[in-house]
């Protein structure tokens, strides 16, 4: 599908803005092809509730930026060996997730670019994926 930056209105404070084709590609990347409802200053520092509540985050300076609930996110890569990989968030960012996160599934399942939803925890060395369950 070609991308080009569209005009869209925040559902927030009513304010346009433009869905940058960057944008619009990572999140097709992540099979996810919503346009976000809010503008990317309303977004911003935004707790997400839920996968459906919020279609997109820009910046994650900290957990409390990330959220409660669960998210939605692809597989970056995860090696059953080392019993760890990393998932990409859908703002970008990847996030740490371990063997002992997997709420459901195979471990083998978890091969890369497969869709998951998890929750995010703070752990002794920072933010990391819990419950990381297959997208259905």
């Amino acid at each position: 599908m070609p991308h080009r930056d569209t005009w869209a209105t925040c559902e927030k404070c009513e304010k346009q803005y433009v869905f940058t084709v960057e944008e619009q590609r990572r999140l097709e990347k992540m099979g996810l092809e919503v346009e976000p409802s809010l503008c990317p200053e309303c977004r911003e520092g935004q707790p997400v509730e839920s996968v459906e509540s919020v279609e997109s985050v820009e910046s994650v300076e900290s957990v409390e930026s990330l959220e409660e609930g669960e998210q939605a996110g692809v597989v970056k890569w995860y090696e059953p060996r080392k019993r760890y990989g990393f998932i990409t968030m859908r703002n970008g960012e990847d996030i740490f997730f371990h063997k002992n996160a997997i709420a459901e599934g195979n471990e083998r399942d978890f091969d890369e670019g497969v869709k998951v939803t998890f929750s995010v925890t703070e752990s002794d060395k920072g933010p990391e994926a819990s419950e990381v369950k297959l997208a259905r």
